[in-house]
């Protein structure tokens, strides 16, 4: 790498290459489902749908419950960052 020097391993190429690595894009779904009473914003759930091709854990942002017997929830969520 030394040999080369110049372009091929300055500061800015490696700073790229961590940024590349380790930024998440925002990344948010939308549910409808059945109501589950005991969810509240701000909750980390786990959500695998091979359908989607969702995997992974999300932070819950919004949820809205109907107040109709028949009617189905709404939750938006985005993607939670790794566990330490």
């Amino acid at each position: 790498m030394l040999a080369n020097g110049g372009s091929s391993n300055s500061a800015y190429n490696r700073v790229r290459e961590l940024l590349y690595e380790h930024t998440s894009y925002n990344e948010s779904i939308s549910i409808q489902a059945l109501p589950i009473y005991h969810l509240e914003p701000n909750i980390r759930i786990e959500v695998s749908d091979v359908e989607s091709d969702i995997y992974g854990d999300y932070i819950i942002s919004t949820i809205s419950i109907p107040l109709d017997i028949n009617g189905t929830m709404s939750i938006s969520a985005t993607r939670a960052l790794e566990r330490i």
